[in-house]
């Protein structure tokens, strides 16, 4: 077998095993194999002789991930740069996941995916910043209307209306925890930075850092990557509150 061949091929399986995808092993005629499958998904990575990756299988999401990475190895470009599946799923997870969800974060996340794969590290952050802060000022506009007292609700709004986003968020927080009733399960019993405010503050730092020149932007990719991998279950959560903000009145 040709060291070529062993480079691409363990390339790939490393790809494959980065992804947690299911895979078998096999040995056939002038090649290695790897069957893959994710969900209903399947595909074959055939590694040749010669070097090259030869893909089998129908058009799926996992068969462009794997596309995406032989392209990479065949032109010997470096396959860190290709996006772990699961961060190319967001979209459509974030869409399947919280079926009211508002167009806008979806948008913004997917035009996130496409800066980042681009190289633009400050346009993704920026857009992360933007789907994050769209889905806190949902939550609380429904904590606002909520609020059965209508002076005890003027008093909010008037706190956090036409303010600084760090300023929404702490006025927010201390009504939160002052507030008797909260969602139930895991976390929630807890303070709230459990589920939010380290995603939260690292989108609206990120974004200032992207979106004001007199600061010094400092965004590397790997701290972008990690905090993405947490952005779904981080709306998840936002919109848990938004749904138990919409079916119950806040008590103090």
């Amino acid at each position: 077998m040709s060291d070529i061949m062993e480079r691409n091929y363990a390339q790939m399986k490393s790809y494959i095993e980065r992804n947690k995808f299911p895979f078998a092993e096999k040995e056939e005629q002038g090649c290695k194999r790897l069957d893959v499958q994710h969900g209903k998904a399947k595909c074959a990575v055939k590694v040749y002789t010669t070097g090259t990756i030869q893909l089998q299988g129908v058009d799926s999401k996992l068969k462009q991930s794997l596309d995406e990475a032989k392209n990479a190895v065949e032109n010997e470009e470096d396959l860190g740069e290709v996006l772990p599946f699961e961060i190319e799923q967001f979209p459509e997870v974030l869409t399947e996941n919280i079926p009211n969800i508002d167009p806008i974060i979806v948008r913004f996340v997917a035009e996130a995916i496409v800066s980042l794969k681009a190289g633009s590290n400050l346009g993704c952050a920026f857009l992360l910043g933007g789907a994050s802060e769209k889905a806190f000022f949902l939550l609380v506009d429904t904590y606002a209307k909520a609020i059965p007292d209508e002076t005890m609700k003027g008093r909010f709004t008037s706190r956090t209306s036409g303010k600084f986003i760090s300023k929404v968020y702490d006025e927010f927080k201390n009504s939160w925890k002052s507030s008797l009733n909260k969602p139930t399960g895991y976390g929630w019993t807890n303070d709230i930075e459990i589920k939010i405010e380290q995603i939260f503050q690292f989108c609206r730092i990120c974004r200032n850092e992207a979106g004001h020149p007199h600061l010094p932007p400092n965004l590397d990719k790997g701290v972008l990557l990690a905090n993405m991998g947490q952005f779904v279950k981080y709306v998840e959560d936002l919109y848990a509150m938004i749904g138990f903000y919409e079916a119950n009145d806040v008590q103090f």
